[in-house]
């Protein structure tokens, strides 16, 4: 799985990434964490219920902006990539 997505304002300002209704399935059941490596760690994120991740934590290494575009990429593990 792969998913593309540009930050809107409100994603960046508010620290979180809204996922579409196809895409949703592709990540495990809400409040259930899940390993997504990013800049070579670790981290435990989880969706909420409002079908978004939460990227408070990453953003003690990389401060997410508005237009920047992220992709998330699952095979064994998840992995986050900006740019």
């Amino acid at each position: 799985m792969e998913f593309v997505k540009e930050l809107s304002a409100s994603e960046a300002k508010y620290k979180y990434v809204g996922l579409p209704k196809k895409t949703r399935e592709e990540f495990p059941p809400k409040d259930e964490p899940f390993d997504i490596k990013f800049k070579g760690k670790t981290y435990k994120l989880k969706v909420n219920n409002k079908n978004c991740i939460m990227l408070t934590q990453l953003y003690d290494v990389h401060q997410f902006i508005e237009g920047e575009s992220i992709k998330f990429v699952s095979g064994r593990h998840f992995e986050l990539i900006v740019g």
